[in-house]
């Protein structure tokens, strides 16, 4: 998740939209929007669809629109392509914390998932700080590529399937 972390110097470096200007509030708001609808779809009309396979779906999706967004240097499709990565992202994050807690006893749910959402989100910042220096060194577009390949390779090796009887 470096991208969210790292949006403005994107949204500078590659975009031209300053930090401190509308159209960079406007980008990070779409970029919510978008994830909204993908947390929110993961109940509503994909609700009906497989845990495991929206986990793969989302983070191959991640994955390719991540690819793109790195590659941008126009605002134009950025605002859509962001909006996008947003949906992708969070129907993933949705989807695999919805598998993690169908799979828990109900006894240890409430501990796992303390853990699970330090694991997961408290590692945000740790993760951004060291992207900061590795972009410093090479450039946010390669960082950027790189969590693309990343998640591409997490999309073969996210095997969720539940083997365990019921």
């Amino acid at each position: 998740m470096t991208f969210v972390g790292q949006l403005s110097v994107v949204a500078a470096e590659n975009l031209g939209i300053a930090s401190d200007s509308a159209g960079y509030g406007l980008l990070y708001a779409t970029f919510g929007v978008g994830a909204m609808l993908g947390a929110l779809s993961i109940g509503t009309v994909l609700a009906n669809q497989s845990r495991q396979r929206m986990v793969r779906v989302g983070m191959l999706g991640y994955a390719i629109v991540l690819a793109v967004f790195a590659l941008l240097r126009n605002p134009a499709p950025a605002f859509p392509v962001v909006a996008v990565l947003g949906f992708f992202y969070f129907a993933m994050v949705t989807s695999l914390s919805t598998a993690l807690q169908e799979r828990l006893d109900n006894a240890v749910r409430g501990r796992v998932m303390a853990l699970w959402i330090m694991g997961f989100g408290g590692t945000v910042g740790l993760g951004n700080l060291i992207a900061g220096e590795i972009i410093d060194a090479t450039s946010v577009t390669a960082v950027l590529l790189v969590n693309a390949l990343v998640a591409l390779a997490l999309t073969w090796y996210a095997d969720v399937t539940d083997d365990t009887p019921r």
